[in-house]
């Protein structure tokens, strides 16, 4: 079967046995084969600008004919997603041949989807000359018609709930249509319309009591913003009403009244500086040392810390020591440090031998790089 595009005449492309394709229109033989649909899907994403339109009616031809079945091979053969071609076939259904205009394109009409059709069969063609673009054309029709039907779809918005899975199976077999949420709603709808005396005595209670629990709960939130509560009288004891006196008060106001009853004032403890005190060591310090590398023993400067104190005599560090002995009780060592080049006040641990002389406890070191 041949299926070049031939031109029929100055407006028409005719495919043998498929289609006839117009500016406005696209049509399909009822006949069509799977097979010969897919081929029209590929033909029409080949066409060089292929009018929108035509894939708006390609669209509602598949979803006429093979439901969603239909959306899917005319996305796997347009390459185009099937939410778009929902859309699309959609639009087709809205604005039919009929109803379409050679210089308004698919977004003109998407944008116009929402507006009454009798509205729009009278409006358009009194403005369609004029050659607006979509989103104005669409706010004209706004300000004309008087309001946006769009607005309307937020206050009806679907709240989801949760039912169990075996309900859900039961009412999925019985539903009679492929969506089983639009059949759960219908019967939703059918049970509030038809329902007894009773059941809407129910209704009506259920309704006024969240009425009640919106009106509780805004008053709620006015509490929160700021505005103060008439708060009722206290209708307890005297005793009660003594010790809820008493928790209300701030501290600094019970210290009053504690201090004005002959109670001691807290005595400020006294903190004593740390930066006079004398930094002893604790270990030697280390100077070079080696370590085994790959390449045989490498020296480094080991780290040298700076919180040992350091003298630069041997008098200056026993002056030091003499005074660390008369605020602690005991005496330490004065050692020199080659690694610091200096004097240190070491720390006299008990397995150091006791000092040679009675008279002064001081010991004096040299202590050398290991």
């Amino acid at each position: 079967m041949d299926t070049s595009l031939t031109v029929a005449d100055r407006r028409h492309l005719a495919l043998p046995d498929f289609c006839l394709f117009a500016p406005t229109e696209l049509q399909i033989n009822p006949s069509l084969s799977q097979t010969e649909f897919c081929r029209l899907g590929k033909t029409l994403s080949s066409v060089d600008q292929a009018s929108d339109l035509w894939a708006c009616d390609y669209a509602l031809a598949g979803r006429k004919r093979w439901g969603d079945e239909g959306l899917k091979l005319a996305a796997a053969a347009t390459r185009l997603s099937v939410g778009y071609l929902k859309v699309s076939a959609r639009i087709a259904e809205r604005f039919d041949p009929a109803r379409r205009f050679p210089n308004l394109t698919r977004e003109h009409y998407r944008g116009l989807c929402c507006f009454p059709v009798n509205f729009t069969d009278e409006w358009l063609p009194t403005i369609v000359e004029k050659g607006f673009g979509a989103r104005t054309l669409r706010a004209l029709a706004v300000e004309a018609f008087g309001s946006d039907p769009k607005a309307g779809y937020s206050k009806n918005k679907k709240r989801a709930i949760s039912l169990p899975e075996v309900l859900y199976a039961s009412l999925k077999e019985c539903s009679p249509i492929p969506k089983t949420v639009v059949f759960i709603e219908q019967i939703l709808a059918d049970f509030v319309n038809n329902a007894t005396t009773e059941q809407k005595e129910r209704i009506t209670a259920a309704l006024s009591t969240r009425d009640a629990d919106k009106v509780r709960q805004r008053r709620k939130a006015k509490v929160k913003k700021g505005k103060v509560a008439t708060e009722p009288e206290i209708t307890e004891p005297a005793d009660v009403k003594f010790q809820l006196e008493k928790f209300n008060k701030t501290y600094a106001e019970r210290r009053e009244e504690q201090l004005a009853g002959g109670a001691d004032s807290i005595p400020v403890k006294s903190y004593r500086s740390t930066k006079n005190y004398l930094r002893l060591q604790w270990t030697p310090c280390r100077g070079e040392a080696f370590v085994d590398t790959e390449t045989g023993p490498v020296r480094f400067q080991t780290y040298r810390s700076s919180r040992v104190a350091r003298f630069a005599s041997e008098e200056e560090a026993r002056q030091a020591e003499e005074k660390n002995s008369l605020e602690c009780g005991y005496h330490e060592s004065v050692v020199f440090c080659k690694v610091c080049d200096a004097w240190h006040v070491a720390h006299r641990y008990s397995a150091d031998p006791a000092p040679a002389s009675q008279g002064s406890g001081t010991m004096t070191f040299v202590i050398g790089a290991q």
